[in-house]
């Protein structure tokens, strides 16, 4: 299903009506990343990527809260360009999607860090294309707005 204007204000207005709950079963994703799969129709997955979207590609939600980078895991990251996949990073209220071909230059060379029990890199969130300024976490249903929700959040997910 190509990306337009329509289908965005449609996965909007599901958004609109995803119950405050967690979402049943074992809890591998954050409530935000549930929000983000749930609002992009996609089907969830345990460890690894997220989920796959409605047109097979596998993605992958990263979100900065308190530091203002991403921690990608090699494994993943691998995957996702062996299967033209992409990520979706968040940042407070601000939501962009890359592929993940895209972000393998902006990583930084050299080996991966190991001192977890996954490798993985940084990526700055200024890297993606967000505001140095902008900190803090924020989930999608977090900020208090003036106008339909809708309306408001289907600006952060037209470029998707």
């Amino acid at each position: 299903m190509p990306w337009t204007r329509d289908n965005n204000l449609e996965v909007l207005r599901l958004l609109n009506r995803l119950n405050e709950s967690q979402v049943g079963g074992k809890i591998w994703h954050t409530k935000n990343e549930h929000d983000i799969i749930r609002s992009l129709n996609g089907k969830k997955q345990g460890q690894g990527i997220d989920a796959i979207d409605p047109m097979g590609r596998p993605y992958e939600i990263r979100e900065s809260r308190k530091t203002p980078r991403f921690r990608l895991q090699r494994d993943v990251h691998q995957h996702l360009v062996k299967k033209n996949g992409y990520y979706v990073f968040k940042q407070g209220k601000d939501i962009v999607r890359m592929d993940a071909k895209d972000v393998t230059p902006l990583l930084k060379t050299g080996p991966w860090s190991r001192d977890r029990t996954y490798p993985y890199k940084f990526l700055k969130c200024e890297d993606v294309g967000f505001r140095k300024e902008v900190r803090g976490g924020g989930g999608l249903r977090d900020q208090v707005v003036d106008q339909n929700t809708t309306d408001y959040y289907s600006d952060y997910f037209l470029d998707i």
